[in-house]
Order: structure tokens, then sequence, then C-alpha cells
């Protein structure tokens, strides 16, 4: 209950004894003076008749003999008529209490009132109708209540808006997973009739290698996407680990070793004697994402440069490709987004890569200049390393 609600009837009963008391004490004093009245009439008449007796009149006044046959004389003609107030102290009670009603009528009614209004609240929160603010700055067990559904409204109502914004992303991510898929499907349902009516044995194999290729293609993208799904779940539970950073960035080169050879491209370190504390395998993925992309554009070269400051381990990996469309650049880490220099790309690397190193307190930023060549820069802040 409302601690105000208490102190009011408090200070209302207490106002009401009060006064009780105050009118009690006016009566007992007016009964005490008609007494008082009384007696003097008396005893000044009988000394006004008989001086003589004036003694005697004393010592029968202070010795309390004769109750009866004087209250018999008093009762028979009526001679002491002192008005009876106890329908007043009635009267008054009845009001006081009438008074303490009506303050407790008023205040249930109005919890009651306010208790219709959380009630019809809820029932539009329910209906999802967030509209509504019954956010109170007052003290009460009815205001911090309605404190509380005004705080799990504004919850429900955010966690609304993200599952339908999950929910939009869910489709579209569908949406693209569909197509992305189609396209080396479709290749394999041509390649599939061309090798149903092709008898010549060389064309056959050509085919099937390309068929080989489009499943591989498959077998990466869902690969891509479940590792995508864990990782913005939130199921994956990274695991720290110091290593050196220069082992780090070895382990993330080795996949691409052949390819780098195929390529005849020269990878360049220069590496600073540091360690950093990050989720080996996670971290190699993304890096390899990023070198293998740096790879697939550059000329003949990829710089990796790793240095440490007191506030973030800093790696760059610098290519000297064609560079980066300014209309691309700022979509570069989305998912399935292909660069218009790279339309056989899926467009999951980069974004996977961003998400890995973000869930580690870093972040990942690229510059470009078409011609000249890109720069994809990662930094891990040390504070919650």
């Amino acid at each position: 209950m409302n601690k105000n609600y208490f102190v009011f009837n408090f200070i209302a009963i207490l106002i009401i004894v009060l006064f009780y008391f105050l009118i009690s004490n006016i009566i007992n004093n007016s009964y005490e003076q008609k007494i008082i009245d009384n007696d003097s009439y008396l005893i000044g008449n009988l000394l006004n008749k008989y001086p003589d007796l004036k003694e005697d009149i004393v010592s029968s006044y202070l010795i309390k003999d004769n109750y009866e046959l004087g209250n018999n004389l008093i009762k028979e003609y009526n001679l002491i008529n002192i008005k009876n107030n106890n329908s007043f102290i009635l009267i008054y009670c009845l009001i006081s209490s009438l008074v303490l009603f009506l303050i407790n009528y008023i205040y249930i009614k109005n919890i009651y009132k306010k208790i219709s209004k959380i009630d019809k609240y809820m029932n539009n929160i329910l209906n999802d109708d967030y509209s509504i603010d019954i956010k109170e700055y007052c003290e009460g067990d009815i205001s911090n209540l309605k404190n509380d559904i005004y705080k799990m409204t504004i919850k429900l109502k955010e966690q609304s808006e993200l599952l339908i914004k999950e929910k939009k992303y869910l489709e579209e991510t569908l949406q693209d997973i569909s197509h992305q898929i189609k396209t080396p499907l479709t290749s394999m349902y041509m390649i599939s009739d061309i090798l149903t009516n092709e008898s010549n044995e060389n064309v056959k194999k050509e085919f099937l290698i390309k068929n080989k290729n489009q499943i591989e293609r498959i077998e990466w993208l869902v690969t891509s996407l479940l590792k995508l799904s864990r990782l913005e779940s939130g199921t994956v539970k990274l695991k720290k680990e110091k290593i050196e950073l220069n082992k780090l960035i070895d382990k993330a080169i080795e996949p691409i070793n052949v390819l780098l050879e195929l390529k005849d491209i020269k990878i360049i370190k220069n590496i600073e004697d540091t360690s950093i504390n990050i989720d080996i395998n996670w971290t190699v993925e993304a890096l390899l994402n990023i070198i293998k992309n740096a790879c697939e554009h550059t000329k003949d070269k990829i710089e990796i440069i790793g240095s440490t400051n007191p506030l973030y381990t800093e790696i760059k990996i610098v290519d000297n490709g064609i560079g980066i469309n300014k209309k691309d650049i700022k979509h570069i880490f989305e998912r399935f987004y292909k660069g218009s220099h790279n339309k056989e790309s899926i467009g999951i690397g980069l974004n996977m890569s961003k998400k890995i190193i973000n869930l580690q307190n870093g972040i990942i930023e690229v510059s470009s200049k078409e011609g000249v060549g890109s720069t994809f820069i990662i930094k891990f802040y040390k504070n919650n390393l």
C-alpha cells in the first residue's frame, strides 16, 4: 500500500481522537459547572433562610451519608435537570467514521481505477499496441508497478521489432541462398544433359571436372552459411588463446600456398615480435578470407604488416590489384554483395571475417584506390582481450 495513504489515515484518526477528547472535556466541564451551580443555589438558599446552620451545612456537604434519602427526593421532584449530551458524541463518532470511510473509499476507488487502466494497457500490449505511455514519476506501489510495466513494454517492443527484423532478414537470406544455389544447380543440370548425349570421352571428362567444381562451390557455400549462422545465433563460444602474431599469419596463409604459387604471388611480411590473445581457429578463418580475397585481385604481391600499441594490435593486408570501385567500397562487407570487378564471387567471405573480428572486440576497415590496390586494416583492441 502507499506510504502516503497510511500517513494520511494516521493524521485523520489523530485529528478525530484529539477533537473527541476536546469535546469530551468541554462536556465534562459543562457537567461540573452545572453541578457546582446547583450546589451553589441549594447552599445559598439554605444559608439565606438559616444563617445559623452554616457549620451544619458544611459538615453535611463533606459527610457522604443519607445518599438514598437525598437521591429519592431529587427524583421525586426532578430537582436536578442536566441535559444529556451522549447523542452529540454519538453523532460525532458517526460523522468521524463516515469521513474515514469516504477517505478509504476514494483511495480504494482510485486504486481500482489505476488497476483498470493498467489492465486496459496490458490488453493493448497483447494486441501489439505499444503507443500508450504509463510511465510515472510518483512514489507508491501502483506507480512502481506502472513503471515496471512500462519498462517491460519497452523491452517487449524492442523484442517484437527485433523479431520482425529477423523475420525479414531470414526471408531475404533464404532468397539470397536460393539464388546462390540456383546458379550452380542450373549449370549442373545443363552438364548432366550434355553428358547424357555425349560420346566423346575427352569432352565428358572436361564436363565432369566442371560438374565437380560446381559441387565444390555448393559445398563451400553451405559450409560457409552454416558457419555464419553459428556466429549470428551466438552458439559459437570463442576460446581465446595467446599466439605469436607471426605464427597466426603463417596459419592463415598456409591453406592457399598452392594458389599463391600457381598465380606467382609473393607474400611480403613485416610483423612485429608480439603476441595476441584471440580465438585462433576463427581468426585464421577471418584472415584467410581476406588474404584469399586479396589473392584474387592483386597483380603479383600481397604485403602483410603486423604492429601493436597500448590500445590495439593491428594487421594490414595490402594488395596492388585493380582496387575497389567507390560505389562498392561501402557495401564490401555485406553478405552476398558482389563488387563490380568480381562477378564470380559469392560474397560471404568478407562478411564472415567482419563478424568474427567484431566478436573479438575488433574492427575491420578498408581503403582502396582504383588501379593502385586495396588495404584491409584489422584492429584488435586490448581492453577486453
